[in-house]
């Protein structure tokens, strides 16, 4: 079992290197191997390096992250994608990454991420990335409704997660991202098959795009929730009527 992991940077920005080197520091059993701002330079020279671990940046000029990852020998690396922008988790799904952290970067999600690069190291897991099968659909319970939790399929795996968990929903295209406290999950299912599985009294539609838990709505403002862990979400135009009815139970006026 791999004890110390190398790590190698491939980040175009220097407060972001700065950042992950850190916490790289931070973390006994972690080695910082390289950093690169050049992903055209890092595949030059970094399988000679033979790094555990790579955290690479999507949005870099020249040469991007998922070309990097496309013309990388395999197998590759443990990878952890960097990203301001969660719809670039999408682009990496059939590569096999390990896990994705969206900037601001925080040091408990990364020692999660880390955590999970470990156990693909060690051999002891798979990546949590999503399949893109057309069986990724919510399971149910034999009566057809859940109970307090639902099952998505995961890289042909299936995660259990509680209803308590699930803060928001968005929808992209043909799939949907869950968003929980501490990461979210992808899988290809229908905003609408979602709607129906998941109890309706605890859950509100506020966009043809969106589902929000009602415990993590924070504040109402004009035509935005916002949520408990900070994302600004709109209401759409054919929900909004909807969405004060069921606000207004819980007003106190």
């Amino acid at each position: 079992m791999t004890n110390t992991l190398r790590c190698a940077i491939i980040e175009d920005e220097p407060l972001a290197q700065e950042l992950l080197e850190k916490y790289v520091r931070r973390v006994s059993s972690l080695e910082h191997a390289a950093t690169f701002d050049d992903a055209i330079v890092a595949y030059d020279q970094l399988p000679a390096m033979h790094p555990d671990i790579i955290f690479l940046d999507i949005n870099m000029p020249e040469m991007t992250g998922i070309e990097f990852l496309r013309a990388y020998p395999t197998p590759h690396p443990a990878v952890i994608v960097t990203t301001a922008n969660p719809n670039h988790a999408l682009d990496g799904f059939d590569m096999g990454v390990t896990d994705y952290l969206l900037k601001p970067i925080t040091f408990d999600r990364f020692l999660k991420a880390i955590g999970r690069a470990r156990e693909k190291v060690n051999g002891t897991s798979q990546p949590v990335s999503a399949a893109v099968t057309s069986e990724n659909l919510p399971v149910l319970s034999e009566k057809g409704t859940p109970s307090d939790f639902i099952f998505f399929k995961t890289d042909k795996k299936l995660e259990q997660v509680h209803f308590d968990e699930i803060v928001f929903v968005e929808s992209l295209g043909d799939y949907i991202k869950v968003f929980l406290s501490d990461r979210f999950l992808v899988t290809l299912v229908t905003m609408k098959k979602l709607c129906e599985t998941l109890p309706s009294d605890r859950f509100l539609r506020i966009h043809r795009s969106c589902l929000v838990q009602l415990r993590y709505i924070k504040t109402l403002e004009g035509n935005t929730v916002i949520m408990a862990s900070g994302q600004e979400l709109i209401i759409g135009p054919n929900f909004r009527e909807e969405v004060k009815l069921a606000l207004k139970k819980w007003l106190i006026s």
